[in-house]
């Protein structure tokens, strides 16, 4: 075989080995894709498989979730959450808790309108997640759901979804 024949064939070779490698790949995007079309419009992830537990932040009664959000005043989008979700709390059942590991004063947007809870274990369980983060925990203090907030609808979105709203009702603005 001549020199010529055999870098051909082993070029064509390798082209169609990219070309399935091309088309793994492209596959793969679009999976992963539909995956966050879905998160976007579900505006939240179940914690399934992650065993996050605050025991600190069980919900008092026993029977009901707490809604929680996990925040830092270094964080802009943290306070861009925690002003959307104080406009929404005298729509909500209970009060929504703000998790920070800093003193309450640092958040004076949220006084009086959500509960503020400095509790630096709680938050060394979360500190590796990027806050903001909208967390519903359970009677035992279990992470049931957790949401990524990114924007002020993703709040009511998220709170609509949970079952804690109704209709969500879109906070742009805030």
């Amino acid at each position: 075989m001549s020199p010529w024949i055999a870098v051909t064939a082993v070029t064509w070779v390798a082209m169609v080995v990219l070309y399935f490698g091309l088309a793994a790949t492209l596959h793969r995007v679009r999976m992963l894709s539909a995956e966050l079309a879905e998160l976007r419009t579900g505006g939240h992830v179940r914690a399934t498989g992650v065993d996050l537990r605050l025991p600190a932040l069980a919900a008092q009664d026993g029977s009901t979730t707490r809604l929680v959000v996990a925040a830092d005043t270094g964080c802009p989008a943290c306070h861009m959450t925690v002003e959307a979700l104080a406009a929404l709390a005298p729509e909500l059942s209970q009060v929504p808790t703000l998790l920070t590991y800093e003193p309450p004063d640092r958040w004076p947007e949220a006084a009086g309108r959500l509960e503020i809870r400095q509790d630096p274990d709680s938050w060394r369980v979360l500190a590796h997640l990027m806050p903001p983060l909208l967390l519903n925990v359970d009677a035992d203090g279990r992470v049931t759901d957790l949401a990524l907030t990114t924007t002020p609808d993703d709040i009511p979105r998220t709170l609509a979804a949970w079952g804690l709203r109704s209709a969500p009702r879109l906070v742009s603005g805030v």
